[in-house]
């Protein structure tokens, strides 16, 4: 009998220490104030919250495969409008394991709102050996990351602020543009690399769903990149997000036909984008719309471009589409803008042949066109633009 009971009080015993499987994050971040919520983030969407007491909290739950969220307190509860809040943490990938997430204080975190406050922030994670190899991918981008930072605030004063004012620092501009192109050049490099050395690893699933936004494929591109990742992942989530992520950029893949659509001119006749493309000559098509402030912004450079570019022997073709779904406010613009090449309108607007056939998720948004009419670039503006002219057409710009 004692043996018995001894039996069932060891194997209650065992009972009540296991836990479910699942991820428990034990937080620690001093001067955070008592009541304050934090909240799991699976980019906008919470999927798991707690209350912070005394510097600390825990969160608890499960995940499928691992996943990277956004751990964020949120220190205005008050705030409805995402712009508004002060929302501070990092990122985290979650796997059914204990971790612990450690700040020194609460003014430690970064803000997820970089514009509210700058701080580089002071996180450390462990327990995650998948955040481990999250962290040891970012390391190695690291160096490319700030050299583009560092880039990108420079040709903001040098270059793309004067721009706006017509003044045009060509040179300055486009020595900077190629130091940020040759960042993002080792940055890619670096996110192929990480994903054919990791196929089966979930984080190779959000590296290569970040290059969606940051690299330019073909569509061969895109099918090795999908074939890279390990079959074990297809079924996952992230990779059907992906896949989904590859497909709505075919349609302004690298080397494919440009789409044709139906248009109005400035004469309010029906016309084809293709009446205007013209075979043998490098094209752009630029979208915009009269509302679109960064639209308007870049048109002094499109008008230096033109100067420089849009006549003569070997022109460049330049063709502007507008969205403007109100056609007394493109052709308003038209009159401020004094735009000389070839201006024509989808006046459906968000629910015309532009968003439609070539999904762009917004403007100003252009397509450059090769002598045959395939895409050899996209969503290139100021000295970018002027790179890749050079590169095409030789240098026209006066020293």
């Amino acid at each position: 009998m004692r043996r018995l009971l001894y039996g069932i009080v060891c194997l209650g015993t065992l009972v009540a220490c296991q836990r479910e499987p699942g991820y428990k994050i034990s937080g620690s971040v001093p001067g955070t104030p008592d009541g304050m919520k934090v909240y799991l983030y699976n980019w906008n969407t919470p999927v798991d919250s707690s209350v912070v007491k005394g510097g600390k909290f825990v969160l608890t739950g499960k995940v499928d495969v691992p996943t990277r969220y956004q751990l964020l307190i949120d220190l205005s509860p008050d705030k409805v409008e995402s712009y508004e809040k002060d929302l501070r943490g990092s990122d985290v990938f979650v796997d059914n394991v204990d971790i612990k997430y450690e700040s020194p204080s609460i003014d430690s975190l970064p803000s997820r709102n970089s514009f509210r406050r700058k701080v580089k922030g002071n996180v450390t994670v462990t327990g995650s050996p998948v955040h481990d190899l999250f962290l040891s991918y970012q390391e190695k981008l690291k160096p490319y990351r700030t050299r583009n930072s560092e880039a990108w605030d420079k040709y903001l004063q040098v270059y793309h602020i004067p721009a706006s004012e017509g003044v045009f620092n060509t040179r300055e501009g486009i020595a900077l543009t190629r130091e940020m192109n040759d960042a993002q050049k080792e940055i890619t490099r670096i996110q192929w690399d990480f994903i054919k050395a990791n196929p089966k690893s979930p984080v190779s699933v959000d590296v290569a769903q970040n290059m969606v936004y940051t690299a330019k494929f073909s569509k061969a591109d895109m099918d090795n990149l999908l074939q890279t990742i390990d079959p074990s992942l297809r079924e996952t989530p992230g990779y059907k997000q992906l896949k989904e992520s590859l497909e709505s950029i075919a349609p302004i893949a690298l080397g494919e036909k440009y789409k044709d659509l139906e248009l109005v001119d400035e004469n309010g006749k029906t016309v084809q984008l293709s009446d205007y493309v013209k075979p043998g000559q490098y094209n752009m098509v630029e979208f915009w719309a009269s509302w679109c402030g960064p639209c308007r912004g870049e048109i002094p450079h499109l008008r230096h471009v033109y100067d420089a570019y849009g006549k003569g022997k070997d022109a460049f073709n330049m063709i502007s589409v507008s969205i403007d779904d109100k056609e007394k406010d493109w052709k308003q613009a038209l009159k401020e803008e004094n735009m000389k090449w070839t201006q024509l309108c989808d006046l459906k607007g968000w629910k015309g042949e532009v968003i439609n056939k070539y999904k762009i998720q917004g403007v100003p948004f252009c397509l450059i066109l090769d002598k045959e009419g395939r895409i050899i670039d996209h969503g290139v503006r100021g000295s970018e633009l002027d790179v890749l002219l050079i590169k095409y057409l030789g240098d026209r710009y006066e020293e």
